[in-house]
């Protein structure tokens, strides 16, 4: 992982996640981009004013300002722990549009965000729109929740569904996990508890561990009537740090985990949530 990408709105939402993603880029060593993006509301807020033109530069500045102070404090505090590089840029446009192009232009490895929650869209312009971004990105991203406060990433936990492009997504895990020195606990959530899905988990175990290549990756199978619930609780039972899912042709929302997490992605508020695109 060598870039990363934190959009950055100044609101404690965003600066809250770009404390995890200086965390990660100094594990990684990689080069962090600050992304600031004038949107839509901030161009009603100009038309507004009796000297657009003013404004406007008014607001770009004070933006330029406040984004070269936080990256200059980046890499003062995180260079010598093995940052690459901060920088940063601007751009105008709709949120996810811009990200969906800025992430395939430029390719960056990691987006990392900040959330107040999937399905709240009233609060902050860049943390209610976190649910956007993972439907229209190409990369993955990290939403990383508005109360979640980082201690380190010590237990990650990544739920699958038996698909088979969870052997490229553990490949990338592993990797990432290696670097924060977490363990990886791989976890099927079950609807029964019964001999036919016992056998069908063990046959997946046998076959994924041809591709584990790291010594702290364990298996568990959990009985739960409701999915998205049913990770939620187990979160925060085991103490996990990080939940992972993985994203299927850019259909994600509509079909992991047979449609049980469409519209329950609020409930995952305490821990940030990686999401890989496969």
């Amino acid at each position: 992982m060598e870039k990363i990408l934190c959009p950055i709105d100044f609101s404690d939402v965003s600066l809250n996640a770009l404390e995890f993603a200086v965390a990660i880029g100094e594990k990684e060593k990689a080069t962090i981009t600050l992304l600031n993006i004038f949107t839509p509301r901030d161009f009603d807020k100009v038309l507004e004013a009796k000297d657009i033109m003013e404004e406007y530069d008014k607001l770009l500045e004070l933006a330029g300002t406040k984004l070269k102070a936080i990256a200059d404090e980046i890499i003062r505090m995180s260079k010598r722990k093995g940052l690459r590089d901060c920088n940063y840029k601007f751009e105008s446009g709709k949120l996810a549009d811009v990200l969906e192009r800025i992430t395939e232009e430029e390719k960056f490895d990691l987006i990392v965000v900040g959330t107040t929650g999937f399905s709240d869209y009233d609060k902050k312009y860049l943390g209610g729109n976190a649910e956007q971004i993972i439907r229209h990105t190409c990369c993955p991203v990290m939403a990383v929740p508005q109360y979640a406060t980082f201690g380190g990433i010590r237990k990650i936990v990544y739920a699958t569904d038996y698909q088979e492009e969870d052997k490229l997504a553990l490949q990338q895990l592993q990797s990432l996990a290696a670097h924060l020195k977490a363990s990886i606990e791989i976890l099927h959530i079950s609807h029964h508890d019964d001999t036919i899905d016992k056998a069908i988990f063990e046959d997946y175990k046998e076959e994924l561990m041809k591709f584990v290549h790291y010594d702290k990756v364990t298996f568990s199978r959990v009985v739960f009537s409701h999915v998205a619930e049913g990770l939620d609780e187990y979160m925060k039972q085991s103490g996990s740090d990080l939940l992972v899912l993985l994203e299927k042709r850019r259909n994600f929302l509509n079909s992991m985990f047979h449609k049980s997490l469409t519209g329950n992605l609020d409930k995952f508020t305490d821990y940030p949530l990686l999401v890989y695109k496969l």
